[in-house]
């Protein structure tokens, strides 16, 4: 009988390696052929760019295709796409070596070591107890999570050192519940409400301080910690809330946002503080201190995060050694970064983003002929979009907001309104994991949580939702907050402006 049930086994066996083998060919074949397409099409209709820029874009484009539709490692296409970019742009070697000594680059890898020692104290596993404590079900805990991510918004400047620290708090917590879609949610919702609850400060993130600077240069209005807080706050709590409500629905099931939270893994939040858990508290209660204190001490937020590793780790002081804290850095995210920040320093420098995103918005620079609501929606939907083709926040910022000051002269708006209402739309950027980089932290985890098509569904059913709200806010809302959309200002082509710019 065995003899006669194997042979159907083995010829059943055969045809389905066979299909797998060639639904891979196919794949690999179509991938191909987007990226001619994609390279031919880049080159042919954008004639009016030189052969380096356009060599840039394509390798940028090339990039994203390799990162969303293939299994060759994010880091080595990065690598390979600065490289590119390098040698084609003529740039100087140093400035892809100091790309791994950026400010941020540091303030990352001291924040992993920070996180390691909250870990290792303890500290983290008794932070996720006290954010679950009280959540009855699933549903609760993400609402929970959020409350609790957007307060740190005001304690710690940067997206990444948020999204460092915060990494021990989501291992704990994913790590007590064990269901890997549930896993997956948090690893979205993590990053998702990092970077949205940056809106509610002007130390949220660099881009609002280029926003405040560059709108006092050219408005002679200022955007002050307070006023930033008043209209920040109300559009940061509502994205993050509707963020999270998308998150559950779109990845978890009625059941599973249902199901009870047994976290039985975690400690006890009354009992005692240890010692460890004391001395890692005061150091990161110092460190967040020293951050939002900056512009007092003047000492750089990066350097605060250094300083409180070295802390952490210090003989007879700290709670883990350097060694073992350096073991837990993540090294391929810090690659991946430095890769990045060169290829988008290159796609800047080469003048490319700038030359697609000013041709865009002169398109409608019609000396006013058109309906403000239009003029206020194109500059939204431009925003929102940004991070596909900029993937530097603050890039971002310095590329967006001088223009759209400027189409605000044009068209009789208020130029403050619509370089706010940019900055806001720009914060969006949860497409790509190269789009942000708590998004790209926690891509990184072994092993990943999530994969890119995951990130470009939630990104299709946020952009919308944010696009309206976005709106709602530049339109109703921040009116009523003192910030109105129309003003009478004088009439300021944007030809003139680009005329002037280039003296």
């Amino acid at each position: 009988m065995m003899s006669k049930t194997l042979p159907p086994q083995q010829t059943q066996r055969l045809p389905s390696t066979q299909h797998i083998v060639l639904i891979e060919r196919l794949r690999n074949v179509l991938i191909m052929m987007s990226a001619i397409a994609l390279s031919a099409a880049i080159w042919l209709n954008l004639p009016d760019l030189s052969a380096t820029t356009r060599i840039i874009l394509i390798t940028f484009a090339l990039a994203i295709l390799g990162w969303t539709a293939t299994r060759i490692n994010d880091t080595y296409i990065g690598l390979v796409a600065a490289l590119v970019c390098l040698f084609v742009g003529r740039e100087s070697p140093e400035q892809f070596f100091d790309s791994l000594g950026d400010s941020t680059i540091w303030l990352l890898m001291a924040s992993f070591i920070v996180a390691a020692a909250v870990n290792s104290s303890g500290l983290a596993v008794r932070m996720a107890h006290l954010l679950a404590a009280r959540a009855r079900n699933i549903n609760a805990l993400f609402y929970a999570l959020t409350s609790g991510l957007i307060l740190t918004s005001f304690a710690i400047p940067a997206t990444s050192g948020r999204a460092a620290l915060m990494l021990p708090v989501f291992s704990a917590i994913s790590g007590a519940i064990g269901n890997p879609r549930i896993t997956r949610a948090l690893a979205l919702l993590f990053p998702t409400i990092i970077l949205l609850s940056a809106a509610a400060t002007l130390t949220g993130a660099g881009a609002h301080l280029v926003t405040a600077e560059v709108t006092l240069a050219m408005t002679g209005e200022r955007l002050s910690y307070g006023r930033w807080l008043i209209l920040g706050l109300p559009f940061a709590l509502v994205s993050s809330f509707l963020s999270c409500w998308v998150i559950t629905h779109l990845f978890l099931s009625r059941g599973e946002r249902r199901m009870p939270v047994r976290l039985t893994n975690l400690s006890n939040d009354n009992a005692r503080l240890t010692s460890a858990e004391r001395r890692v508290g005061v150091i990161v209660l110092a460190m967040i201190a020293l951050w939002l204190s900056e512009p007092l001490h003047g000492i750089h937020s990066s350097l605060v995060a250094v300083g409180g590793a070295l802390i952490v780790t210090m003989p007879f002081v700290g709670v883990i050694s350097f060694k073992d804290a350096l073991k837990q850095v993540e090294w391929n995210l810090l690659l991946f970064m430095a890769a990045t920040t060169q290829l988008g320093a290159s796609l800047q420098s080469s003048g490319g983003a700038e030359w697609m995103i000013a041709r865009l918005f002169t398109r409608f620079d019609q000396g006013g002929s058109l309906d403000f609501a239009l003029v206020v929606t194109v500059i939204c939907g431009m925003s929102l979009l940004a991070h596909l083709l900029i993937t530097s926040r603050t890039a971002r910022s310095s590329v967006l907001i001088p223009v759209v000051i400027v189409l605000g002269f044009s068209f009789g708006l208020n130029p403050t309104a619509l370089a706010f209402l940019s900055t806001m739309a720009a914060g969006f950027c949860l497409t790509l994991p190269v789009s942000a980089k708590p998004l790209a932290l926690f891509s990184q985890i072994d092993p990943s949580p999530f994969q890119p098509r995951h990130l470009i569904l939630l990104s299709a059913a946020l952009l919308p939702l944010h696009a309206m709200l976005l709106l709602v806010f530049a339109l109703y809302i921040w009116p009523l907050l003192g910030l109105p959309m129309l003003s009478a200002t004088p009439h300021v082509t944007i030809p003139e402006w680009y005329s002037a710019s280039l003296i």
